[in-house]
Parts: C-alpha cells; sequence; structure tokens
C-alpha cells in the first residue's frame, strides 16, 4: 500500500490532536419532533441533572440511528456529542464510517470524531481516560455530554475503565496461539472455563485475543483475571445507558441501504484516496470494514458487486456481535424501533427518563 511522497489530504498543519473533527459530507437528516431545538421547557434544571453526576451513553448495533438520535437529544436539551466509535476517529474515513458531517458538527459540538490519521493506533484505554476527561470538562460548561457509539470496549473503558495487569509475554501468546491452530478455540475456552470461569463468562465465542490474554494472565500471575480486575477496578463514571434495538431483518435492509447510500455518495473515491496516501501495510484507517473489501476491488480481484455483498455481510455480522456485546452490558434501558419515525419516540423516551433522573434526590 505505501507510495512514498503520496499527498494525504486529511493531514493538518497542527501536530497536535485535537478530539473534536467534522467531515466534509452531505447532511444528516433531522428528526421532526415538533419541539423547538432550544425549547426552554427543556433547559429549566439540567444543573441539577449534572450535579447528580448523570450522563447519557447511547448504545446499540451498527446502522440503529445512534447518531441521529443523539443529535435530537443534543440540540433539544442543550448537549455535546462524546462519539464511542472506534473508525470514526479517523480522518479521510468520513463515508465508510459514517462519521458526523460539517453539518452535524455546526448543530451540536462533537467530540472524539475524525482527528486521527489512519496510519496512526489508538488504544481502548487511552479513549477511556480521554473521553472521561472530555466529559467532565462539558459538563464544567454546565453542557449535557452524549456519549453515542457501537465500540463496546470503548464504552466499557470510559465507564469502568480498563484493567492493566502484568506486561505481555510473547512466548507465552505464541505458544496459546499454536494451541488455537492445533486444537481449536474451544479447547482453550475450555481449560480458561476451569481456571476463570467468571472471565470466560464475559468473552463472546469467537474471541481469541480476550481468551489468550485471559490465560496469559492467569499463567503468569497464578490468579483469574476476573479477581485482579475487581481487586484493581478504576473508580465507576456513573452514567445512563439507553440502546436503540432493532429486528434482525429490519437492520439487515438498514445496512443494505446505507451502503448503496455510501457507495453513491463516494465510498470507492475515499477508499483511492486512501491507497493513495503512501499508508504503512500495518496503518488501522485501510483495516476498517469496508475499506478492506473495496481495496481488493480496486486491485481487480473481484467485482463491485462481490465487495458490496461481503461488506454487507461483514456489517451484518459485526451488528451481531454488537447486540452481544450490549446485552451483557448491566444497566442499558433498551428502545425497540421498528420505522425510522421511531427515532423521535426514542429520543422523547430518553428524555423522560432523564426528567425522573433529575426528580430523584
Amino acid at each position: 500500500m505505501r507510495r512514498s511522497g503520496a499527498a494525504r489530504p486529511w493531514a493538518r498543519s497542527s501536530g497536535a490532536l485535537s478530539s473534536i473533527g467534522c467531515s466534509p459530507r452531505a447532511s444528516r437528516m433531522a428528526i421532526p419532533t415538533g419541539v423547538p431545538p432550544t425549547s426552554g421547557s427543556r433547559w429549566r434544571s439540567w444543573t441539577g441533572v449534572l450535579a447528580a453526576g448523570r450522563r447519557v451513553v447511547l448504545v446499540g448495533s451498527t446502522a440503529s440511528g445512534k447518531s441521529l438520535v443523539a443529535l435530537d437529544l443534543a440540540e433539544r436539551l442543550g448537549g455535546e456529542i462524546v462519539g464511542a466509535d472506534s473508525r470514526q476517529i479517523y480522518r479521510g474515513l468520513e463515508i465508510g464510517t459514517e462519521a458526523p458531517t460539517v453539518q452535524d458538527c455546526a448543530r451540536v459540538p462533537h467530540h472524539f470524531v475524525s482527528f486521527l490519521e489512519p496510519a496512526h493506533g489508538y488504544s481502548a484505554g487511552r479513549y477511556g481516560k480521554e473521553a472521561r476527561a472530555s466529559v467532565l470538562e462539558i459538563e464544567s460548561r454546565g453542557r449535557l455530554p452524549i456519549v453515542a457509539g457501537g465500540s463496546g470496549l470503548y464504552v466499557r473503558a470510559l465507564l469502568q475503565g480498563l484493567f492493566h495487569g502484568p506486561a505481555r509475554d510473547d512466548a507465552i501468546r505464541a505458544r496459546l496461539t499454536e494451541r488455537i491452530r492445533e486444537e481449536g478455540l474451544e479447547s482453550l475456552r475450555q481449560e480458561l472455563g476451569r481456571v476463570d470461569p467468571e472471565a470466560l463468562e464475559a468473552i463472546l465465542p469467537g474471541d481469541p485475543v480476550r481468551v489468550i490474554r485471559a490465560l496469559e494472565v492467569h499463567e503468569l500471575t497464578g490468579r483469574p483475571i476476573s479477581a485482579l480486575r475487581r481487586e484493581r477496578a478504576p473508580e465507576p463514571f456513573p452514567a445512563l445507558l439507553f440502546g436503540l434495538r432493532w429486528s434482525r431483518p429490519a437492520l439487515a435492509e438498514r445496512i443494505a441501504s446505507r451502503l448503496d447510500r455510501q457507495l453513491a455518495r463516494g465510498f470507492l473515491d475515499e477508499v483511492r484516496t486512501l491507497l493513495e496516501a503512501g499508508l504503512p501495510e500495518d496503518a488501522p484507517g485501510p483495516r476498517t470494514l469496508g475499506y478492506r473489501e473495496l481495496i481488493p476491488h480496486l486491485h481487480g480481484e473481484y467485482s463491485l458487486e462481490e465487495a458490496r455483498r461481503r461488506i454487507a455481510l461483514k456489517t451484518r455480522q459485526l451488528a451481531k456481535r454488537q447486540e452481544t456485546w450490549f446485552r451483557l452490558t448491566p444497566g442499558v434501558h433498551w428502545i425497540d424501533l421498528q420505522e425510522e419515525g421511531d427515532f423521535a419516540r426514542a429520543a422523547r423516551e430518553i428524555e423522560d427518563r432523564l426528567d425522573r433522573a433529575r426528580e430523584r434526590p
């Protein structure tokens, strides 16, 4: 992929990273609510909510409408949106990741979107620390932070923090990885179930990375990683959690129609620009879902229709994993949706629950 000297159109002159960014594509639709964006009736007592440590976290699978509902809430309640999407952080990937638009950012301030070059890594642990600081800064100005995104590990890092255990041991990891190749992942899952059933319960099937880490920590310390997490857990970061949920067939239709819109909007050109930018082979940006399927198409390996089929399939699989992750997340109030007209209802339901939270002592 590397081509020396290629221009990087998303590069900025400043060396400092900012967590606020916008993207240069068409505006998102507004949700018709019948309520003025700055309705005085909803500005009346948010200082009480903020004093009580209330924050909104809106989760759900990809294509569930989180960004639309968050925009509506933020406009009506005097809020700012804190992104929790591990791919929308990259500049130059706005179309394929459905990042907030310039118009979205003009309506409501956004944080943690389009601020990092696609060659750079960004860990969930770093996100957790920096997003906490951003939320507190938003609250210090009397505004309501609305965290919205589908990256479960980012949300966990923000609300619970991440466990910092012993340093990785490459020899142990190589041995466990070889065992997976020879014995299969299920064999290691069974082993983990014997030494740390609590950790195994929290790991999704098909996730070798977390299985290897849990077994690695147990081998290095002689103790379950679940016990170490409890002992070293950071101070919790309280918030009110809401989730958007669709039926599988309805979500599949939304995924397909969104992909068609992205391709019509210039997704392929965005991927071409990424290819021409001289990124290193291990850059995280091109490994993003959608981009990694369109790159072989541009290299002539298969048709655009085949690329589209692969993206749609893998996006549905991603949505299923996200649904499972958030279903196992405690404290989420789920809102079931059937059509786009339900977005306004979802925003009102969240608003009503925030009002009730404000009224509690």
